[in-house]
């Protein structure tokens, strides 16, 4: 089982640095850097300072959306990290939270994100390709980038199986039965489009924290947590929320502040706490508890065929411990 962390450089660089170069040491293969413009550094100078810290890890970004940047500006950046790095670079996309909210925008539709897709596609070839209507010129210096679309829905599960390289998918300790169904969406969709399923790769990520009990576990990663209420804006998935908690998570939604995207301690934290969704929210897509939870969890999704698991550090209280205590847990497997 392969270890990544996904971190964003906020206003301390040495402690952005710190949780890179552990992760580094306790041969972390995978280094992943959030795109939340409003609330966080650059994206690609943070993955540029990534590249340089961890010398052996693949770098990316988890994840970026449509509407940010032109797709010859995202694919521009990424080849020249990966250049940088020594070919060590790989996309996350999805179709936006922090980022499209920042910019007032709509998440992106798969229509959305399939032009996206097929934009970089071209690019990191070397092709040229179009872009709402007008020509796009080729790269000087294409590279070849993998893609790996972070994946939800039934129509994002078949996109990612027909398309991409590799599909990131949220789970946690308590929901592994809808992970396995998921996976298998996905093998299906790339079957279906004349693939071969197991050449998917697949990475999951979650909200984890390693510490000794659950409740200190938790307290760590309150600033994520609140993040899945963002997760049903969908008509159908806000529809999965039990009615009691319904209206509340509304109102969550309308008052989130992007500008304090997963930072600990701040509005959205509070916002949670004032609503009396913790408790609710908590239920979904974490990891918290002692190593040997850690361990357990990590058995299951190798049992599953996934690669790599990711675990998200940015709203996190205790960066440090929580890589300390995966690698513990893979040590264990």
């Amino acid at each position: 089982m392969k270890l990544g962390i996904c971190s964003l450089w906020g206003n301390d660089l040495d402690a952005f640095r710190d949780q890179i170069r552990l992760a580094a040491e306790l041969d972390y293969e995978l280094i992943t850097i959030g795109d939340s413009p409003a609330g966080w550094h650059e994206l690609y100078v943070s993955m540029t300072l990534a590249a340089l810290e961890a010398p052996k890890a693949t770098i990316a970004p988890l994840v970026t959306s449509p509407f940010m940047r032109h797709p010859i500006v995202t694919a521009n950046a990424l080849c020249s990290i990966d250049d940088l790095s020594g070919g060590r670079v790989a996309l996350g996309i999805a179709t936006g939270g922090s980022t499209v909210m920042a910019i007032g925008h709509m998440p992106a539709t798969q229509v959305e994100i399939r032009a996206e897709i097929d934009a970089l596609k071209s690019l990191f070839a070397g092709q040229p390709t179009e872009w709402n209507g007008a020509p796009v010129k080729p790269l000087r210096f294409p590279k070849h980038i993998p893609i790996y679309y972070s994946a939800f829905g039934p129509k994002a599960l078949q996109l990612a199986g027909e398309q991409a390289d590799g599909v990131i998918l949220f789970a946690g300790e308590r929901h592994l039965d809808g992970l396995e169904q998921r996976i298998g969406a996905v093998r299906d969709a790339a079957k279906g489009a004349g693939r071969d399923p197991d050449s998917i790769d697949i990475w999951v990520t979650c909200f984890a924290a390693v510490r000794p009990t659950q409740q200190a576990a938790l307290d760590d990663i309150k600033a994520f947590i609140a993040v899945n209420a963002m997760a049903f804006r969908t008509p159908e998935t806000f529809a999965t929320i039990p009615t009691q908690f319904q209206g509340k998570v509304r109102e969550f939604q309308s008052r989130y502040d992007p500008t304090e995207h997963v930072v600990p301690g701040g509005k959205n934290v509070a916002l949670m706490d004032e609503l009396g969704l913790s408790e609710f929210l908590s239920e979904f897509d974490t990891l918290a508890g002692p190593v040997e939870s850690a361990t357990t969890m990590l058995r299951k999704l190798e049992s599953l065929g996934v690669s790599t698991f990711i675990a998200a550090l940015p709203g996190h209280s205790a960066p440090l411990e929580t890589i300390r205590g995966l690698a513990e847990a893979r040590k264990a497997m």
